[in-house]
């Protein structure tokens, strides 16, 4: 696990003006948006349905992932973690950024 940071928006989107292949989201304080915004962002990267992937529990535990994420504190913080092959970067001011798999 890491340190970084990020916030909220409904769904993944490619950052403006990037030529990368990665993805960009943002979450609200909501424990479920987390979850949803990683998922969603992996699927999008990856070009699979939600469903069709591995749980996210299996990669790492959710709720402590949210609360660490969300909850209140002086520093910004960063976690990055795999997931389908993707490098996950999750930020406590509600960022979510997805790299795809090196090929």
């Amino acid at each position: 696990m890491s340190n970084d940071t990020a916030h909220s928006s409904p769904s993944p989107s490619r950052p403006v003006g990037d030529d990368s292949s990665e993805i960009r989201g943002r979450f609200d304080d909501g424990p479920t948006t987390v979850v949803l915004e990683i998922v969603e962002a992996v699927a999008a990267v990856t070009n699979q349905e939600p469903d069709a992937m591995s749980p996210l529990y299996h990669t790492i535990d959710p709720e402590a992932l949210t609360d660490l994420v969300t909850s209140a504190r002086d520093h910004p913080i960063d976690v990055s973690f795999s997931y389908e092959g993707c490098r996950v970067t999750v930020s406590s001011d509600g960022c979510v950024v997805v790299d795809p798999p090196a090929n």
